[in-house]
């Protein structure tokens, strides 16, 4: 929804400038102030707009008067909520963010690799449509290549958890990264070529998300990028019209991005329906003493497992009662912190997932949603089926 909003603000501050027409531009401001409350990362638009249409010429610097609106429709925004809440909730998610990031954020180049590794992942299509017949091209990127490839080996294998094979994850952590600095390079090109303030609004656009996605979320997700993708479309079908493709071969491109697409899609499917599978499995066999069922694990399976009355188990307070039944992924590496003394029988049940694709399962390096849970939006790999567990605590 923000993203539709972000597109539609854009658009009517464009025409607005094109035609002079202040409602133009009520109805941007507006727009933006919808788009800002819906995710805080709209109030991007406001510099991102200023630089804009202050590149068109000073002439139009009275226009800028309209962007006050979507400032204090936030100003009042932090003021209601904190007077109804005791503080103020934009305030209170920068803290958070900036929190969780300083306890939990790696060096900076590696944090620096993991943004453009999700970047490249989550628009791998656009490397597609890339003129690869230019030698020149495909030397400098087997060189960008080879260099991202060492550095992930080094700065990002070396302290993430991984089951199987660390291979795939800093080949193709390399190839993402790769993908996602031609794209930048593709924009600062279009910059320099161009010189107008279209192209200066496009790569501000790219390098800004990125850098918030990167730096300034709690983590580096998927969705946070999902801003950069009409920009990175823009520049893309504008390569794409100068590709010497012709009859049904200029479609391929386009149809190796559906493919890959759906796969992704199909095998974040079938991971979020082993995990509603396991909870409903620990449902029907432990649904009457569920105030004794505790669980290990976050995302769809919490929600499932605590929707028939089943607790998350206290990291904090990691105490066990004799008699009580903790259920979980065995791939779960919180796992670590339960006393093997205290378990004692341990039923197993393995659950099939997508073979060779993954996009969140703990140890695969992939962390689709947070990278808290791999590096990599998506990894090509081995997959092991899932396998769950239920401890009874003696």
């Amino acid at each position: 929804m923000m993203l539709a909003l972000w597109i539609w603000a854009l658009e009517f501050w464009l025409a607005g400038l094109d035609r002079r027409q202040w409602w133009r531009f009520l109805v941007s401001a507006a727009l933006i102030s919808a788009a800002a409350l819906t995710k805080y990362f709209g109030i991007a638009l406001l510099p991102l707009l200023a630089v804009y249409t202050l590149g068109r010429g000073r002439r139009f610097a009275i226009y800028l008067a309209f962007l006050l609106i979507p400032l204090a429709v936030i100003s009042n925004y932090e003021l209601i909520t904190e007077e109804k809440y005791g503080h103020g909730l934009l305030g209170a998610a920068m803290i958070a963010s900036s929190s969780i990031s300083s306890a939990t954020r790696p060096s900076h180049l590696a944090q620096l690799l993991m943004g453009l590794a999700f970047g490249g992942g989550c628009l791998i299509s656009a490397s597609f449509f890339a003129p690869l017949s230019r030698g020149k091209i495909l030397l400098a990127g087997a060189i960008v290549f080879a260099l991202f490839a060492v550095a992930f080996k080094f700065l990002i294998v070396s302290w993430v958890y991984l089951e199987g094979s660390e291979a795939a994850v800093w080949l193709e952590g390399a190839l993402f990264a790769t993908t996602a600095l031609g794209i930048l390079a593709l924009a600062a090109t279009n910059l320099v070529q161009q010189r107008n303030p279209e192209a200066l609004l496009l790569t501000l656009w790219l390098f800004g998300t990125l850098a918030f996605a990167t730096w300034f979320n709690w983590s580096i997700t998927a969705r946070t990028l999902l801003p950069m993708v009409p920009a990175v479309a823009i520049l893309t079908v504008a390569q794409f019209k100068h590709s010497q493709r012709r009859g049904w071969l200029k479609y391929s491109p386009l149809l190796a991005a559906v493919i890959l697409s759906m796969l992704i899609a199909a095998a974040d499917y079938r991971q979020a329906n082993c995990a509603r599978a396991a909870a409903r499995l620990y449902q029907q066999r432990f649904g009457a003493e569920a105030r004794n069922v505790c669980f290990l694990g976050h995302w769809g399976f919490q929600y499932y497992m605590e929707q028939w009355g089943a607790k998350p188990f206290d990291r904090n307070h990691p105490e066990l009662v004799r008699g009580s039944i903790l259920v979980g992924s065995l791939s779960d590496p919180d796992l670590a912190q339960i006393p093997r003394q205290k378990v004692g029988t341990v039923d197993e049940m393995v659950l099939s997932a997508f073979p060779f694709v993954a996009t969140s399962r703990i140890g695969s390096g992939a962390g689709f949603y947070s990278s808290f849970g791999g590096p990599l939006p998506w990894i090509i790999k081995k997959i092991p089926a899932d396998r769950y567990y239920a401890a009874h605590i003696r």
